[in-house]
């Protein structure tokens, strides 16, 4: 089928484009033991609330995840071939822009001292349980939800698109500030986080109620 300029500009006309600066991230529901830890670490400065309601401001850019295939190659007869195995989540990137006090950087660092023991906040040479390992249950996070939005559609503009959430996650990885006297540039804060499988809800879904599987029953 010959290339038709029309056709090509009623599609994009009909569906639109989608642009990488109409989204947010929102965060809820983290476990208790993070709450605490955020509170206690800040107990004269902003709230974990305070902190958490002013995330979804200050994240600057995200990367949607992205799930690969493991296959596993296959030989019947002929050439061989690869069937799908394993499914692989990549870790994803975000940077927030830093308030004054750098709150958001110790809202990730309390999330992780969950995980690594509480010898970051020690005044004191920190020994012993200061370095025990966190349960998985108390700083695995199911409400991290990275949202697009049509943008330009004034019928639909606060109404999300496109919805992705993040389960079982946590920030791996808290990444460097740098610090120059040469710009007077804004603080940024980049975060690693790590995940065990990612849902999506695209624009239109609507979930199915499944029956409940009989497990050993013939």
């Amino acid at each position: 089928m010959p290339f038709n300029v029309n056709t090509f500009t009623g599609e994009m006309n009909k569906g639109g484009v989608a642009r990488g600066d109409f989204f947010e991230v929102i965060f809820t529901a983290l476990p208790a033991k993070v709450v605490d830890g955020v509170n206690k670490s800040t107990l004269l400065g902003p709230s974990y609330f305070t902190i958490l309601d002013g995330l979804r401001f200050r994240a600057e850019s995200v990367t949607v995840p992205q799930r690969a295939i493991t296959p596993i190659e296959y030989k019947d007869y002929g050439a061989p071939f690869k069937i799908g195995a394993t499914a692989n989540y990549i870790e994803i990137d975000m940077t927030f822009i830093l308030s004054k006090d750098m709150r958001e950087r110790n809202f990730f660092m309390c999330w992780q001292d969950v995980i690594t023991g509480d010898h970051r906040l020690r005044q004191t040479t920190a020994r012993g349980s200061s370095f025990d390992l966190g349960y998985f249950d108390d700083y695995k996070c199911d409400g991290i939800e990275i949202i697009h939005y049509k943008g330009d559609d004034e019928d639909d503009i606060d109404k999300p698109a496109y919805i992705t959430q993040l389960r079982d996650a946590y920030p791996l990885n808290v990444g460097p500030v740098t610090r120059s006297w040469a710009s007077p540039e804004i603080l940024k804060q980049q975060v690693t986080f790590t995940y065990r499988y990612f849902s999506e809800k695209p624009s239109g879904f609507t979930a199915t109620q499944l029956k409940p599987e009989s497990v050993g029953i013939t």
